[in-house]
């Protein structure tokens, strides 16, 4: 996420400063050994759609590139002497990764390549110091700026702080009787690398989720048993319907008309989309056997399904076990289940998430020092920080100098919607776009907090999620899309509909790519090649040009 924000800064004028406390960019898609550092597994695929991005935030609950971005002079500098008309040549955010002969769902080690292309061929590597760790950011008030404590080197101060550490950041352990009597190995999924180091052990792998099904996946074949331990059951759907992508039916008037259902009939609209989730995955996935406690399951609009071709048919061949979930440790290497049952257990993985951390800033500027009182007694709030953050992204104490990146999640890719966000941020430093007073800020807030603490009373959702066609409009506003201008009902979106229906039946019922965001003329720079990679990307998705993993 975070070279994203520096492309976008960059782009307006800034002086940007990446930092990274590691010695390379690929963050999380980059493999190591190291169990304290959140990375892919050598042998994992994902869920990258070839013609939108990689829904690793949504699909994979996974982040990308954790890094603090800073920004020194807060007046931008001429836009045609720094970035001059070079970058508007350039391909916009993911669109290098979706060439011809890149497959629907590659491989991890292509994602990262693909980051470090990204870095290259923006030239941003000279804007980024890697292997330098900030350990404590504070505002220093007598001289209105930034002052970053930097590990084993001086402090620097700057302008603006852009903190694009991700979701990510900390591993959330649950806290269960027994624990520390057990004698066995007790991790988090973090710290899960190879398979191999569980050979003929038996496993428990606490959580159904996307992280706990290929984590599973990965034991078959090694572990001598596999138990799936979950309390709730889980929505389970297929990477492709029917050779497509699943991330292909997404487009943008399925969630104009989700956000019409949501704001007018909100219980038909999650009645709804349950159904249809459900019937996917018994159509493409086969019976679901009552015994496996899947059913009935969270609601798929208040937590994310998982998506997995291999989980039903592990759990069909018996490779995985489904079990309730852990009541307590009963003894060095025994476990007693919900229902009363009691297992062996060599080693337990908790795949039960991560939760934000902005330990590093000062406490004045953390938005998570002051949680509504609602969040924490709902059930699914699960102990996690909930951000309060104008739009889940300005700062509400500093917004003209501090913002987040990875605080506001809706059902779109990971790099897709960290170009979004930065671009909204890019925007408002330059000047170009405004943000209102901090009394609509907070009632914004206050807002977003009685919504998903709501949510978290019917289950566990995602606490970044924001309201998906509402933020998406005043992202198009703030970052000057002209999506909702030449898409919506007034005069202009009728003009473009008569002058070139074919580009607006792309927009309205194609794939919803990054290139989407870059057509129109705008506040941020648009990309001259937009068009004709969407035309691309719209007949590779109709099947003229079919890339197969």
């Amino acid at each position: 996420m975070g070279i994203v924000g520096v492309k976008n800064l960059l782009e307006e004028g800034f002086d940007v400063t990446g930092f990274e406390r590691c010695g390379y960019v690929g963050g999380l898609w980059h493999y190591t050994e190291d169990e304290d550092t959140l990375s892919v597994l050598e042998c994992e695929f994902t869920l990258l759609a070839q013609a939108a991005d990689a829904d690793v935030g949504l699909l994979l609950s996974r982040n990308v590139f954790e890094l603090l971005t800073t920004v020194r002079d807060v007046t931008p500098i001429s836009h045609s002497q720094k970035v001059g008309t070079q970058l508007s040549q350039r391909c916009p955010v993911s669109l290098l990764l979706t060439q011809t002969g890149t497959a629907a769902h590659c491989s991890a080690r292509q994602v990262e390549e693909y980051i470090e292309s990204y870095v290259d061929h923006f030239d941003l590597r000279r804007h980024l110091r890697l292997n330098t760790a900030v350990e404590r950011i504070c505002r220093d008030d007598n001289v209105g700026q930034w002052r970053l404590d930097l590990k084993g080197q001086p402090s620097e101060l700057f302008d603006k702080v852009l903190l694009a550490t991700g979701p990510h950041v900390k591993p959330m352990m649950p806290k269960i009787e027994g624990f520390e009597s057990f004698t066995g190995r007790i991790i988090h999924s973090r710290a899960f690398k190879r398979p191999g180091a569980f050979a003929g052990m038996k496993v428990v792998v606490l959580g159904l989720g996307n992280t706990g099904g290929d984590i599973c996946n990965a034991l078959v074949g090694h572990a001598s048993s596999i138990y799936l331990s979950h309390n709730n059951g889980a929505v389970v759907t297929p990477r492709e319907i029917n050779g497509v992508p699943l991330t292909h039916k997404l487009s943008r008037r399925f969630f104009m008309i989700q956000g019409i259902l949501d704001d007018w009939f909100p219980k038909l609209s999650d009645w709804l989309f349950n159904q249809v989730a459900r019937m996917f995955m018994r159509k493409f996935l086969g019976p679901i056997d009552p015994a496996w406690r899947l059913h009935p399951g969270p609601s798929v609009r208040i937590s994310t399904p998982v998506i997995s071709e291999t989980l039903i048919s592990n759990l069909r061949s018996e490779a995985v076990k489904s079990v309730p979930g852990i009541r307590r440790v009963c003894g060095p290497r025994e476990v007693e289940l919900g229902d009363g049952q009691r297992l062996e257990a060599d080693a337990i993985i908790c795949c039960t998430g991560y939760g934000n951390s902005f330990d590093v800033l000062e406490s004045r500027f953390d938005p998570t020092t002051d949680p509504p009182r609602a969040w924490l007694e709902a059930p699914g709030s699960k102990g996690r920080a909930l951000p309060r953050l104008y739009q889940n992204v300005f700062s509400l104490e500093a917004p003209d100098s501090l913002a987040f990146l990875g605080c506001a999640w809706l059902v779109s890719g990971a790099f897709c919607l960290a170009d979004i966000t930065s671009m909204c941020i890019a925007q408002v430093w330059a000047g170009k776009s405004e943000l209102p007073g901090r009394p609509e800020m907070d009632r914004w807030v206050r807002r977003q907090e009685k919504r998903i603490s709501g949510m978290a009373h019917r289950g566990t959702p995602i606490p970044a999620s924001v309201h998906q066609r509402e933020w998406l409009v005043w992202a198009d506003e703030t970052a000057g899309l002209g999506m909702e201008q030449h898409l919506g009902w007034g005069w202009a979106g009728w003009v473009f509909w008569w002058r070139d229906h074919r580009l607006w039946k792309m927009l309205m019922d194609g794939v919803l790519a990054s290139a989407s965001w870059r057509v129109f003329e705008g506040k941020r720079r648009p990309w001259p090649g937009a068009r004709a990679e969407l035309e691309r990307l719209n007949s590779v998705y109709r099947g003229e040009a079919r890339v197969t993993s």
